[in-house]
């Protein structure tokens, strides 16, 4: 199963979810179900995958647990969640320049999780291909421990607030 989720910003991702909308269409993920959360995205509608605007949370985790590939925005509170269940995501950054955030603090943590090994970027649509492609080739790789890829979504958040935890 791949599992979309775009988190609960109320700001739309309709650049990700097009983006999956378009590669299933072309048949990648072949006979895998696909799960979109598409949270706050007006208008989008998914003909090649299972949607839900939100899920409960304890819904979200079991998504995230039974997931094979999880494609996902950069927001830190469903980056824990990722991480905290030993996957390796494919990770779109929400970019300021497309009114997506208001600044551009999901780049920096999809640069830093990366560098640790931690996440597979793909910054823009035309990257998705390769990300998801990369991701299927190490299924079957357990991450290492997720205790410093926590430590630098701490220092990520205390650094967005003002607040440095080193």
């Amino acid at each position: 199963m791949i599992f979309v989720t775009v988190g609960n910003a109320t700001q739309g991702f309709r650049r990700l979810l097009n983006a999956v909308e378009a590669l299933a269409a072309e048949g990648l993920f072949k006979d895998d179900e696909v799960v979109i959360q598409s949270g706050n995205t007006s208008n989008f509608c998914s003909l090649r995958g299972k949607q839900e605007r939100f899920l409960p949370m304890e819904q979200f985790s079991e998504m995230i647990a039974k997931a094979n590939l999880v494609i996902c925005h950069a927001g830190a509170g469903t980056l824990f969640h990722v991480l905290q269940a030993r996957k390796v995501p494919v990770v779109m950054p929400r970019r300021k320049h497309y009114g997506e955030l208001v600044d551009d603090h999901q780049v920096e943590l999809t640069e830093a999780l990366t560098s640790q090994g931690r996440a597979i970027p793909a910054y823009e649509p035309e990257d998705l291909r390769a990300a998801i492609l990369d991701a299927q080739s190490r299924r079957n790789k357990t991450p290492s421990s997720p205790l410093l890829m926590l430590k630098l979504v701490e220092e990520s958040i205390a650094e967005l607030v003002g607040h440095s935890s080193k």
